[in-house]
């Protein structure tokens, strides 16, 4: 009976970590380790547009994993039509020049200020269409004075495959980020969904011109997979590629331009690098419980599951990566992942084995 308790207590821990959380539930670094100001003037930077076609998505970065991720050897794989976009949460803050300046340390990183909907705009349900439209250009201004080259958007939330209204209000802020501004300056978008609008079981209409607003102003669209390594290493490889591809499937299937277009050049999947003592919204391995061996072969088998089906095949993304969330020894894992998965000019055969060529570093212990 002990073991069967304790079998079923491993379960309980394993779903309860699943349970879809948006970024009010989970904890967020204060941005602080980046020296972030509250304003800095527009000396003309113009941003710099991501044409890639092979990329990778960070959600929040601390400063020593940018580090060792723009390291010439061991970090991520310097190559043609390769690029690697970086976005933190600053809330009211909104962007860091600190951190673009970071992040331009090689020619082929990105900068994405994040535009956090709940924290920095909490009446937006509420707000007008005109209102909505200023305060995007207001950050757009603060975002390319910083020096950003994106905009993050953090993040469609659970209750919009169901609200024809939110969805109306997401597309307005999205295309009023993508405006140029008057030097006909323009930021490309990155829009995160929770694992619950990534959903689409939950969408209870087309929402087509809700998509069509994506298509036209982002380069990606990342469903968010906070995942525990119980779930990951409780589910065949085939569940897992339905699981966080079903979303990439809906569009498709629906035959129409906007949507088949963010299915083949945009749609991203997002996995918890999360590893840390105890449980978290952001769910990963508690690493109390958990090797770090045991949660590398989690992260091998989720990054094959996705280099090995068809909408995975050049893009990728992990969060949280920052180190006061993610035991730093995570980061060797992330980018030899990259190394090994997508370090060509193009999708090769030699890229669809387990990192290293040896089944057991994707196989669960």
């Amino acid at each position: 009976m002990k073991h069967l308790a304790l079998a079923l207590l491993a379960v309980l821990t394993a779903c309860v970590a699943d349970v879809p959380a948006s970024d009010d539930e989970r904890d967020i670094p204060s941005g602080d380790d980046w020296g972030q100001t509250a304003s800095v003037t527009d000396d003309g930077y113009v941003p710099h547009a991501v044409t890639a076609s092979r990329f990778g998505v960070f959600y929040e970065v601390s400063p020593d994993v940018l580090a060792a991720y723009q390291d010439p050897t061991s970090g991520l794989p310097q190559a043609a039509d390769h690029a690697w976009i970086i976005s933190q949460s600053l809330g009211t803050q909104h962007a860091s020049r600190p951190l673009a300046n970071a992040v331009h340390k090689r020619g082929d990183f990105y900068y994405a200020a994040t535009f956090d909907l709940w924290k920095a705009y909490p009446s937006w349900q509420s707000d007008s269409d005109a209102s909505l439209t200023q305060q995007a250009h207001a950050f757009r201004d603060q975002a390319i004075a910083a020096h950003a080259d994106l905009f993050a958007f953090n993040e469609v939330p659970t209750g919009t495959p169901t609200s024809g209204s939110q969805q109306d209000k997401i597309a307005t802020i999205l295309r009023g980020l993508h405006d140029a501004d008057a030097q006909g300056r323009r930021l490309q978008g990155v829009v995160f969904f929770t694992e619950a609008a990534g959903t689409p079981d939950n969408w209870s209409g087309p929402a087509t011109a809700f998509y069509k607003a994506i298509d036209d102003t982002s380069i990606a669209l990342v469903v968010e997979h906070y995942h525990s390594t119980g779930f990951i290493c409780g589910q065949s490889e085939a569940a897992l590629a339905e699981h966080f591809f079903a979303l990439r499937t809906w569009l498709e299937a629906s035959g129409d331009a906007a949507k088949k277009s963010i299915a083949g050049t945009k749609f991203t999947v997002l996995h918890s690098a999360r590893y840390d003592a105890g449980p978290s919204g952001w769910a990963g391995a508690d690493s109390e419980a958990t090797t770090l061996a045991d949660f590398q072969r989690d992260l091998s088998r989720a990054a094959l599951v996705t280099r090995t089906t068809e909408g995975g095949y050049n893009r990728l993304a992990f969060g949280p990566v920052h180190s006061s969330m993610t035991e730093f020894g995570v980061q060797g894992r992330i980018t030899a992942l990259f190394r090994w998965h997508y370090a060509h000019t193009a999708p090769q055969s030699t890229e669809t084995a387990c990192i290293g060529g040896a089944a057991g570093n994707c196989t669960c212990q």
